[in-house]
């Protein structure tokens, strides 16, 4: 859930300006000679709270349209490099590297994720029309649902991968397709976020999703 804040720019003005002209008077009448020193005592505590109040707003304000706090967040952006060869006549062997990228100010462990191939094409017409009219016509569906070929799932140990601020880890998981027909293949890969459940504002987990076409790659 997000902080409330004003969106509306007048309001956020009024409020700046409010605060403004109370801690003017504030620290005018803490300094004038029209009233006790007891009164001067009162106003700087008021003052003072003002302060501290303004500085909580303003670092709220910040995380909430900016996220400037977001970088002490684990965070990790994917990239795929794949790459594949016939190994016999109906095998063929693809190779997925997905390259973790730490783009946050903090180490970023992984103890488990997984790597999955889906089938794109070929594919029949009936089948085409059904997964269009699931997504795009009845709205069943947010993805299109493809056939899954084959699933990877990997864990690791407590600090056996942990990649640190502004670096990169590969690791890269094999299939072999039993299948000499298919054209085109789609790679998604997804990391889980060790802290998620301790940090509940940063992700549950890391995904990249690749087509790969298996034959012009050929």
């Amino acid at each position: 859930m997000r902080f409330f804040l004003p969106r509306n720019r007048l309001l956020l003005a009024f409020a700046i300006g409010t605060t403004a002209i109370i801690l003017g008077l504030a620290i005018l009448l803490q300094w004038t000679s029209l009233v006790t020193e007891e009164t001067r005592v009162i106003f700087g505590v008021i003052q003072s709270l003002i302060t501290v109040v303004a500085i909580i707003v303003g670092a709220i304000f910040a995380y909430d349209r900016f996220q400037a706090f977001r970088t002490f967040y684990p965070h990790l952006t994917i990239e795929h490099t794949i790459s594949h060869r016939r190994i016999s006549d109906n095998y063929t062997h693809i190779a997925v590297t997905a390259i973790l990228h730490n783009r946050s100010r903090v180490h970023t462990e992984v103890r488990d994720g997984f790597a999955s191939m889906q089938v794109v094409a070929p594919m029949s017409d009936a089948d085409a029309a059904q997964r269009y009219g699931e997504v795009f016509v009845g709205r069943q569906q947010v993805n299109i649902q493809w056939e899954t070929l084959d699933e990877y799932i990997r864990t690791w140990e407590e600090s056996e991968l942990v990649v640190e601020p502004g670096e990169s880890h590969p690791e890269t998981f094999e299939f072999l397709l039993r299948e000499p027909s298919y054209n085109s293949v789609l790679i998604y890969t997804y990391f889980y976020n060790v802290r998620h459940d301790e940090d509940r504002g940063s992700a549950e987990g890391w995904a990249a999703t690749t087509i790969y076409d298996i034959m012009e790659n050929g």
